[in-house]
């Protein structure tokens, strides 16, 4: 294997360095402010709070960072705990007696399918039962073709003998 070549300099090759640089909207003071934050490759982060002539910065680590986003960063709506509660935006859809109508048919929908559900499970109950009783008599015929059979062969002279 070849190390070198004669008037070829090598290039050590080093891990890529991280730098970050992003810019959300922050609350501090009820007011919403921009954050611009800058993260470098030593750890360190300069967060830069402020619109126009009034801008904060503030040199921390990555910790530092981390406490600043939970303290003034506005949480996601999506994984936020608290329901909302739209009620404003909501309308009644069917209102007095047309509203009392649909909510009668759809118990009676309901209850209709509960009867025949019921219905179907009592007609499979009593097909079971059937056959079943079914089975017994015919073993039951069975039985007594062969005791009529066996008495047949005792009662006949000569029958059973081969």
């Amino acid at each position: 294997m070849v190390d070198s070549i004669k008037g070829v300099n090598t290039l050590k090759s080093c891990p890529p360095q991280q730098y970050a640089k992003y810019e959300y909207e922050v609350e501090i003071d009820g007011k919403k402010q921009m954050a611009n934050v800058e993260k470098k490759p030593d750890g360190k982060v300069t967060i830069k709070v402020g619109n126009g002539e009034d801008v904060k910065v503030i040199n921390t680590d990555v910790k530092g960072l981390m406490k600043f986003n939970q303290k003034h960063q506005q949480n996601d709506i999506l994984y936020s705990s608290k329901p909302t509660d739209n009620s404003k935006d909501k309308k009644e859809v069917c209102s007095g007696r047309l509203a009392q109508i649909l909510k009668n048919l759809a118990l009676a929908q309901m209850a209709l399918g509960v009867k025949s559900n019921q219905h179907l499970q009592d007609l499979t109950n009593q097909q079971i039962l059937l056959n079943q009783q079914m089975l017994q008599q015919q073993m039951l015929q069975q039985q007594i073709m062969q005791d009529n059979f066996t008495a047949m062969q005792f009662s006949t002279p000569g029958f059973g003998i081969i």
